[in-house]
């Protein structure tokens, strides 16, 4: 969301002079360069790397590295050879795991365990996405193993498109679990109006990297992208929290 051409990212930091510094003077003067590239907003972080010189700058879950004299700007995955660890992919997923913690649950569809909830998974989701219909069957056997399913809107349609309407109508519906299975079911829900944050959940979405549905989020900040069976998620929810340990 935040990126521009790499061309264009070139000559604004090659029309700027060379620096030379201490790490904090260079992180200062990194954040100086950067607000030419994205004047509108802060970065998240600029920090250095494990390759000497080059710095890693962090919008949300976006990102791109930068040398430490500001000349050359790299657009792509970093990663570690000997463990074959990305070093990009890990960046992005503390980034959305920090996005996760600003969205407040109480403008989703969240589907509880009965009992102890286990794992939370957070799910864009498009209404009229033939699998979003089909990771909505699975909803049952995740929460009873224990995960509880919170959906976020990601209508691919656009603003104010019948998709949009109906995702509008069912968080605005008293019963939002009960509006949002009867649609996933191809059924109707009475079209309703009321404040909802709809494009914020697309802009979030988008920030996350997340093009399409449905985009399964772990709580360590893992895109699944697409459909899963229940089996998939839960094997790389105990993969992750395995590896995480």
């Amino acid at each position: 969301m935040y990126r521009y051409g790499l061309s264009l990212v070139l000559v604004i930091l090659l029309a700027v002079p060379a620096m030379a510094g201490a790490d904090a003077q260079i992180q200062r003067q990194l954040k100086e360069r950067v607000s030419l590239l994205v004047p509108n907003a802060e970065p998240t972080s600029i920090l250095e790397t494990p390759v000497k010189g080059l710095y890693e700058v962090r919008y949300g879950a976006q990102l791109f590295y930068i040398s430490a004299d500001g000349r050359y700007v790299l657009d792509g995955e970093l990663v570690e050879l000997d463990t074959r660890r990305s070093l990009t992919a890990a960046s992005r997923s503390l980034g959305r795991r920090e996005m996760l913690t600003e969205m407040d649950e109480a403008g989703m569809v969240v589907y509880a365990p009965k009992g102890r909830t286990e794992h939370v998974i957070t799910v864009f989701t498009d209404v009229d996405c033939p699998y979003c219909r089909r990771l909505h069957e699975e909803v049952p056997a995740l929460t009873e193993q224990g995960v509880k399913v919170r959906y976020a809107m990601f209508p691919r349609s656009g603003e104010g498109s019948p998709t949009f309407r109906k995702m509008v109508g069912i968080w605005c519906a008293d019963d939002r679990a009960k509006a949002m299975d009867q649609v996933k079911d191809g059924k109707n829900v009475t079209e309703k109006t009321c404040d909802t944050p709809v494009m914020e959940h697309v802009i979030m979405g988008q920030m996350m990297g997340i093009n399409g549905t449905p985009a399964i989020l772990l709580e360590s900040g893992d895109l699944i992208p697409g459909y899963r069976p229940a089996g998939d998620i839960m094997e790389m929810i105990r993969h992750v929290k395995a590896a995480a340990q």
